[in-house]
């Protein structure tokens, strides 16, 4: 789970910081940064699996576009850091399984242009970290006022020395990964083309492993409905791909995991149950393999009992399914990153989609078990019929956070020069004054004239 994110030189945040809930809805006009950053997250993910080269492949962007630009040119370098809560087993391809001491853990990577050869600029890793977050440093953890049972199962703090550092030895610059049970290692990091965290690869250094887990299922969904409409070759992934285009497969998978004498759909029953309260006149979904074309084909079954393939179901209908696929999928964990729910469903229907996403995350005040994984949703939009579905009364967010995406001027008399840059601000709850010191968030909190001037303009939407 993702519980902090820092960001200064990739593309339009300069010295972001910024604080998440389980479930967080980021709201703005259209340029405003909301897919940036995602695009952050995908890239310290992509960064966990691959080498600096691949994980830059498929971004929005080319690599030299993704270092800010600013009067002065494009920086040098891009500097992340994310603060996660990780599972607290787990078990590597070889089935190495681990219980973990430590889960509150914080990552940091640094990213470098650098000219290896006359007009040939190369990404590198300049430096690499990962820490522990000690008890008496964890206010997010004690903001969410944890339940019993996700405190006994998930927090978890006995470490105080890093797990990995770059540090400047006679040799020059050394990524040292530390002990963690066994012997440590050294790597030299003048000029290294992928990660350390993506060199662990099985529960040796189970922290580092479990922090690269982490990491590497942090999807950001990009659904695609002409390839979700597709039937899926009987070859296909049975993981969600982040276009959407094995959807079949992935139902099929779970109609047979699931499937009993009773419930001979198994799941699916469960997600055309929820679909129907999101989008009325559903009764019924199934996927089966088609046998003469050896493809998983989606039947969806309306209340008057006509069957529809997936070729003629709506956009909106297919992107929810696929969501709502997603979530009740047993396999699944992690964040998800979903871009503008609201596309193509109808605008008395965004209340209780929001609502019914809201509630398939993993809540610390809840009642949990350390066998369930931990699941997060993070969804941006422009839309106000989304805002006002998370705010209460008071115009302050009933469960959840809400962060408001604009974008504002920084003013630096050293270098002489004005800079547009990326701001994320939370819209006041009595979670963010527990959150953030002394109640004030570090880009400060969004002021409650702004809140209303969006909700006013939710009648244009209708």
């Amino acid at each position: 789970m993702l519980t902090r994110i820092e960001i200064d030189g990739f593309k339009s945040f300069e010295g972001l910081v910024v604080d998440f809930l389980p479930f967080t809805v980021v709201v703005g006009n259209n340029a405003a940064g909301k897919s940036n950053l995602f695009d952050a997250i995908q890239l310290m993910a992509n960064l966990a699996s691959n080498d600096v080269a691949e994980a830059f492949k498929n971004m929005r962007g080319e690599p030299l576009e993704l270092f800010r630009q600013t009067p002065h040119g494009r920086v040098s370098r891009i500097k992340l850091a994310a603060e996660v809560l990780v599972d607290p087993m787990v078990r590597d391809p070889w089935g190495s399984e681990v219980s973990l001491n430590h889960t509150r853990m914080r990552y940091e990577v640094t990213l470098e242009r650098r000219e290896l050869r006359p007009g040939i600029p190369k990404v590198l890793v300049a430096e690499e970290a990962a820490y522990p977050i000690l008890k008496r440093d964890d206010r997010w953890a004690e903001s969410n006022r944890p339940s019993k049972s996700f405190r006994a199962a998930h927090l978890k703090y006995t470490r105080t020395k890093p797990w990995l550092t770059t540090d400047d030895t006679a040799e020059g610059l050394s990524f040292s990964i530390h002990q963690d049970g066994r012997q440590g290692r050294n790597r030299p990091a003048s000029a290294a083309e992928a990660t350390v965290l993506s060199s662990i690869t099985n529960a040796e250094f189970a922290h580092l492993f479990a922090l690269r887990e982490e990491l590497k299922h942090w999807r950001l969904l990009q659904l695609d409905p002409a390839l979700l409409r597709r039937p899926a070759p009987a070859t296909a992934n049975d993981i969600l791909e982040p276009d959407g285009r094995n959807l079949a497969a992935v139902l099929a998978q779970l109609k047979a995991e699931s499937a009993t004498e009773e419930r001979p759909l198994g799941v699916l029953s469960d997600i055309a149950s929820d679909l129907n309260n999101l989008i009325p006149g559903v009764s019924r979904l199934d996927a089966e393999l088609h046998k003469a074309s050896q493809e998983y084909r989606i039947e969806l079954t309306m209340r008057d009992g006509l069957p529809f393939s997936s070729k003629v179901v709506s956009d909106g209908t297919l992107r929810v399914l696929a969501l709502l696929t997603l979530l009740h999928d047993p396999r699944h964990r992690g964040l998800i990153c979903f871009e503008e729910p609201e596309n193509g469903v109808h605008p008395g229907r965004i209340k209780p989609l929001v609502r019914r996403l809201r509630d398939m995350v993993t809540l610390p005040s809840d009642e949990v078990s350390a066998l369930e994984p931990l699941s997060q949703l993070m969804i941006n939009s422009h839309s106000p019929v989304v805002l006002s579905a998370l705010l209460g009364q008071d115009n302050q967010p009933s469960d959840g956070m809400v962060l408001f995406a604009d974008t504002s001027t920084v003013s630096d008399p050293v270098a002489r020069e004005t800079r547009r840059r990326t701001r994320l601000r939370p819209v006041r709850s009595q979670m963010q004054g527990r959150l953030f010191e002394e109640g004030v968030a570090p880009s400060g909190f969004v002021s409650d004239m702004e809140v209303q001037r969006v909700l006013e303009t939710v009648h244009a939407e209708g």
